[in-house]
């Protein structure tokens, strides 16, 4: 299975210093068509982010992806694929920092509730309406791709 080519997703300023990062998010649909997702305050508005994050040394896409749904939403997954990769520069204000992001997507499925604490409350949003409320907009792109 082949994946779109890379995407380009905000800017940074000229000559700030871009930290780069790794990540990997899952894409998993449920039978309305709405987008899991996790939540969090961001200066005060609601935000959305696909599960999944930043991948550790030596991890692969697939196992962050696996990881990460584990530790937000307590959830095991099943892969079905690669959705495609983008770059996302963003502010981390909390951070002071600028990041450039390499995020890889992967169609994915709940498979069972792992019964784990979870760091989030799953959300289902419909990318299509709410598609601006995802804090990264590489996120809004991947789940049109899904």
């Amino acid at each position: 299975m082949t994946t779109t080519p890379s995407r380009v997703f905000g800017s940074a300023p000229s000559g700030a210093f871009c930290l780069k990062r790794s990540a990997a998010y899952a894409v998993i649909k449920d039978t309305l068509g709405r987008v899991a997702a996790v939540d969090t305050p961001v200066a005060g508005e609601i935000k959305y982010w696909l599960p999944g994050g930043g991948m550790h040394a030596g991890e692969t896409p697939e196992e962050t992806v696996v990881r990460e749904v584990r530790e937000e939403v307590g959830r095991a997954v099943r892969l079905r694929g690669p959705l495609g990769e983008a770059i996302q520069f963003f502010y981390a204000g909390d951070e002071a920092r600028w990041y450039e992001m390499t995020a890889t997507f992967l169609r994915a499925e709940f498979d069972g509730d792992l019964g784990e604490h979870a760091e989030h409350e799953l959300r289902w949003i419909d990318a299509n309406r709410q598609g601006n409320m995802f804090f990264h907009a590489c996120h809004a792109w991947a789940s049109a791709l899904a």
